[in-house]
């Protein structure tokens, strides 16, 4: 079995270049009395991990796990990466990032009933978040902290 897994090394150096995604970010266009916060780090594989929460006073009212890695690790020469958010939802979410630049990412799930599309782009000095289907769509702006 470790065999396999070594044989099928991946090249991470072809997923997508998000280290602009790193660091921690606080919404600075939240709601009254509420403050959001998104930390992501990347991992020694290449792939990032992201945590977001909402606070309201003292308390978490949103917390998600987020997660961009290979959309399977074990294929090699496969170049299709996803976001995985956990905690949301019962199961995990699986979004495919169908398109990534320098500077910006969409990932896309039509089966989800909202959102079925994310886009994180950063602009200046600011992260852009805008998850959104057909019929809604949510911004967020964030600074680094």
């Amino acid at each position: 079995m470790i065999c396999s897994l070594v044989s099928c090394k991946r090249d991470f150096s072809k997923g997508p270049q998000l280290s602009w995604l790193q660091g921690k970010w606080q919404r600075i266009d939240d709601r009254d009395g509420r403050t959001t916060f998104e930390n992501w780090r990347i991992q020694i594989d290449g792939s990032f991990l992201g945590h977001g929460f909402t606070l309201e006073e003292n308390d978490t009212v949103f917390e998600e796990k987020l997660a961009i890695k290979p959309l399977n690790i074990l294929v090699k020469n496969d170049n299709r990466w996803v976001l995985q958010v956990t905690g949301v939802n019962v199961s995990p979410t699986i979004f495919e990032i169908k398109e990534f630049t320098n500077n910006s990412f969409t990932a896309v799930n039509l089966e989800n009933e909202f959102p079925t599309h994310i886009h994180y782009s950063i602009i200046n000095d600011s992260l852009k978040a805008q998850v959104y289907s057909d019929q809604m769509s949510i911004d967020f702006t964030f600074k680094k902290l």
